[in-house]
């Protein structure tokens, strides 16, 4: 039996090597040269508007979050057919899944994709951009991009140390944030050390989700390198593989110890937040973690969890990070996406998506430059006692790595960490 779980661990491992260097070799082997199809330009705003309109958007996105599903199918799709007269088309699809399928058409000269946009950020965008799978440069062109946002800020410029140079569109900023029942777990760890020595006494309540499949269970284990490390500045910097291995040293030991008080003795993990969130509701074990810092708010407004849940972040902080859309080079609709882009980072668009109820996603721009009936709208969404004071998140908001390093820890994870 041991010998039997062992093999499919190691075969689990190659696999997801298999996957990973197929991919990266498709990207060397791609031509990043601008095919006829995304040369397609446009000079004017009013240009897109008559290009766009009355077509459909299709979007390939994460799909493991049901508030941000209804918002985009609800709220979102209403709202295109409404003023512009697009039919918005949501398609669950994971970042890597579509890459693939991107790369493939870049493969076979494929001038006429299926996807008008992408949700992306992170190592998914420098594959995508690297390997000349999206359109752009395009954020000139949006009004509302280049009105109410400022154009200065770093993620607007740079996406966890790849520069963006107009071929991306930020659509939010998010922070890794833990969820509790404060009734149950009336005084939480507030830290990595006295997180261990919670486990410890409280085998089998802890657990986060699996790497590399989850990006809250990715950036949960990229937090713990600041407090771990005793390292901050490092991770903007460039480190040679074996000066990070080197540094990465107690984090392994750390989280190696950690399985073993861990949720199945840390032989298991959830598939993603959706299935912690569960393990939660259902008691299994006391916390979940994910990146939409009002959904725990939404979840006691709609009585899902109980009114006594809470949500915090450590003292030492939590992995801050900024998500974005991009175009495909094939998209059959750039007019139509570039509209969509735009209503997305409208105030109103922002603001409703802010909603505890939902989305509870950060709205990203410049409270300097939006109306005073936004920022009234801004100060009247109450999240209850469920959710932080967005100062105080902001305060303990931990830089995001460079994104080799994300490939890294989630390597690192997979060889030195999962099971062990």
């Amino acid at each position: 039996m041991r010998g039997t779980k062992k093999a499919k661990k190691i075969t689990l491992i190659v696999g997801v090597l298999i996957v990973t260097t197929m991919l990266f070799t498709a990207c060397s082997k791609v031509d990043p040269s601008i095919d006829a199809a995304a040369e397609e330009t446009f000079a004017t705003w009013e240009e897109v508007l008559r290009g766009g309109a009355d077509k459909t958007v299709t979007i390939f996105m994460w799909g493991g979050n049901e508030s941000i599903n209804q918002y985009m199918d609800g709220y979102v799709s209403e709202a295109l057919k409404a003023n512009y007269g697009i039919t918005l088309r949501r398609v669950p699809m994971n970042p890597p899944e579509y890459l693939s399928k991107l790369l493939n058409d870049k493969r076979g000269n494929n001038s006429k994709g299926t996807a008008d946009l992408l949700w992306i950020n992170g190592e998914n965008f420098r594959t995508a951009k690297d390997a000349g799978l999206i359109w752009g440069p395009f954020t000139d062109l949006l009004p509302n991009l280049n009105r109410y946002y400022e154009q200065d800020a770093s993620d607007l410029n740079i996406d966890t140390g790849i520069p963006i140079e107009g071929y991306e569109a930020i659509w939010g900023r998010a922070q890794l944030v833990f969820t509790y029942d404060s009734k149950l777990v009336p005084d939480p760890p507030r830290n990595f050390e006295e997180l261990l020595h919670w486990a410890r006494e409280n085998p089998g309540r802890f657990t986060y989700p699996k790497l590399p499949d989850d990006f809250a269970g990715s950036a949960f284990i990229r937090t713990a390198f600041y407090e771990l490390t005793g390292e901050r500045d490092v991770f903007q910097t460039e480190l040679t593989k074996e000066e990070f291995d080197e540094i990465a040293k107690p984090v392994v030991d750390y989280f190696k110890e950690l399985n073993k008080y861990s949720w199945r003795q840390g032989k298991a993990y959830p598939a993603g937040q959706a299935q912690l969130d569960e393990l939660f509701k259902n008691g299994e074990v006391s916390f979940t973690m994910g990146f939409e810092v009002g959904k725990t708010s939404g979840m006691v407004l709609k009585g899902i969890y109980p009114e006594t849940v809470r949500t915090y972040v450590f003292d030492t902080g939590t992995i801050g990070n900024s998500h974005y859309l991009a175009i495909p080079y094939n998209a059959p609709n750039k007019a139509a996406a570039l509209i969509a882009i735009d209503f997305l980072e409208s105030p109103e668009a922002q603001i409703e998506k802010y909603k505890p109820e939902v989305w509870g996603d950060v709205p990203a721009f410049d409270l300097k430059k939006v109306d005073v009936s936004v920022k009234e709208k801004l100060e009247d969404i109450q999240g209850g006692e469920a959710s932080m004071d967005m100062e105080l998140l902001f305060q303990k908001r931990l830089p995001e790595m460079q994104v080799q390093y994300i490939d890294w820890i989630e390597t690192l994870w997979i060889e030195k960490i999962a099971g062990k």
